[in-house]
């Protein structure tokens, strides 16, 4: 099993056959100091995961005809660095910007205490690269995001996401901040060293991160909006289509993220979804619809001795999963 071959402490799964569940499970331990074990209910950081939800809440206004994905962010967001303001809403959401990224400048220090002081502090910085010529994953793009979309409902990204998706698909056990976890249902994080799990470092994360981090869920909770995709409760499956397609650069290659979704073609099947760092995945896998013969793997750990990527986890669940059939 993984907590023996990878070292993984504490591992949560769900497994979905489009509506049915194939496995959903708990094994290894939430916290090394007291050998609680793991449980299916345990909340996990999902860190990058994150994104998903801004993604879909910008699809949601792309798909109102709101925002215009092609057009530049300036046109959507007041005060960005002159040099920002032509990038395109695509090119954020796919990670081919060009933008600095404000975690990489503050990442041992202090972050700026709100976005626009993080705009202002990287004003004067160049791009990495012209717009649409390259990729690189970048926290930036996801905090400009969730300006638009702050700008565009005229409130806070923390409520706009509770009314949009938490409450109407009752994820009553997903927060947003650590501070607002409850403690008793949290795991502790771990990251190989030395061959053993230490503890991992944790970052004070700003409010405005909380559009691409500081996401806390369970399997469960996770599922319930993986499903509400799947099946066109927050955005139509033909607008997810044509929108989960890898960007395409001005040489003629391909960014694999489309629409802010990791994107993988797979022989007759598709996959998409999200890393959270090493630790956490979330992934639908389907062919030409949506509707049925999807499956749906989330796979959530603490971490591990080996820092094993849980994409490579997955990969060694699909067999036995689709054998279970």
């Amino acid at each position: 099993m993984n907590e023996r071959r990878h070292g993984v402490v504490g591992q949560a799964v769900l497994v979905m056959h489009d509506d049915q569940v194939v496995f959903r499970g708990a094994r290894g331990v939430a916290d090394t100091a007291t050998h609680r074990p793991s449980r299916p209910d345990d909340l996990f950081p999902v860190f990058s995961v994150a994104k998903l939800f801004t993604s879909i809440l910008v699809m949601q206004l792309v798909e109102r005809g709101e925002v215009d994905p092609s057009q530049p962010v300036g046109r959507y967001v007041a005060d960005l660095p002159p040099r920002w303001r032509a990038v395109t809403v695509q090119q954020l959401l796919d990670h081919v910007s060009g933008l600095p990224d404000y975690f990489e400048q503050n990442r041992t220090t202090a972050f700026p205490a709100t976005a626009k002081a993080m705009f202002a502090s990287l004003a004067n910085h160049e791009l990495l690269f012209a717009p649409g010529t390259q990729v690189r994953y970048t926290q930036t793009n996801y905090v400009i995001l969730g300006a638009l979309l702050e700008a565009h409902h005229g409130k806070p990204y923390r409520q706009i996401a509770a009314e949009r998706i938490f409450e109407p698909l009752g994820m009553t056990s997903t927060y947003l901040g650590r501070r607002n976890v409850p403690a008793a249902k949290l795991v502790t994080s771990y990251r190989g060293n030395a061959g053993g799990a230490g503890l991992d470092r944790l970052y004070d994360w700003p409010e405005y991160s909380f559009v691409h981090v500081e996401l806390f869920t369970t399997i469960d909770d996770l599922g319930r909006f993986v499903t509400a995709v799947r099946t066109g409760k927050l955005v139509k499956p033909d607008t997810l289509l044509r929108r989960w397609h890898q960007y395409r650069l001005t040489d003629g290659g391909v960014s694999y993220w489309g629409s802010g979704w990791e994107v993988d073609p797979h022989g007759d099947e598709r996959r998409v979804g999200h890393d959270g760092g090493e630790v956490v995945r979330v992934m639908l896998v389907f062919t030409d619809s949506l509707a049925r013969g999807t499956y749906t793997y989330i796979y959530l750990t603490n971490g591990s001795t080996t820092n094993v990527w849980t994409r490579t986890l997955i990969e060694s669940l699909m067999p036995i999963a689709t054998k279970s059939r």
